[in-house]
């Protein structure tokens, strides 16, 4: 199938057609990587996905944890008793 590539502000896009949408499985909205594979050849693929706050956690261990600082006595009510 053919697109044509077409001037979009300072960038140049392509539209991709709704029968390719649909087979590759993308909507609008979706996040794509995009990388150039060789002269003439771009390859796209659908961004991993952004981490949910649990996964993020799960990831912190004893070794890329920062220690705790201070941020100064306290002056007024702002004492926070853990």
């Amino acid at each position: 199938m053919k697109t044509q590539i077409v001037k979009w502000g300072n960038s140049l896009a392509v539209r991709i057609p709704k029968p390719v949408l649909e087979e590759a499985k993308l909507k609008a909205g979706d996040s794509l990587e995009i990388e150039a594979a060789a002269e003439g050849y771009v390859e796209l693929r659908r961004a991993t996905k952004i981490p949910t706050l649990s996964q993020l956690v799960c990831r912190i261990t004893s070794e890329n944890r920062y220690a705790d600082i201070s941020a100064g006595a306290e002056v007024g009510k702002e004492v926070v008793e853990w």
